[in-house]
């Protein structure tokens, strides 16, 4: 697995490539959760500033698309999830703040 953390623009993010694979998601399931909170009219303002689109080109040289997250845009997603994975991240989190 890549670093989860990259920097872009003099700020550290990730991607939802990254998250994906972090997770054990489909990347087209972690780009519908970002999609489904983009769109939801409530709290819209606060999502466009924790995810901005990007692009890649996956194996077949095909452009797709992607989002960068920043933190703030990566722990709402993340806490979103369940599974093993998931469970360890949140647990980590807390134990951060503890």
């Amino acid at each position: 697995m890549t670093d989860l953390v990259i920097m872009k623009d003099q700020q550290a993010v990730t991607t939802s490539l990254q998250v994906a694979e972090a997770f054990d998601k489909q990347h087209k399931d972690v780009l519908e959760a970002i999609d489904n909170k983009i769109k939801s009219a409530e709290n819209s303002a606060h999502y466009k500033r924790m995810f901005a689109a990007g692009e890649y080109e996956d194996a077949r040289n095909r452009t797709q698309r992607m989002y960068y997250m920043n933190r703030d845009g990566f722990a709402f997603i993340a806490f979103g999830f369940s599974g093993a994975k998931a469970d360890a991240f949140k647990l980590k989190y807390i134990d951060a703040f503890n």
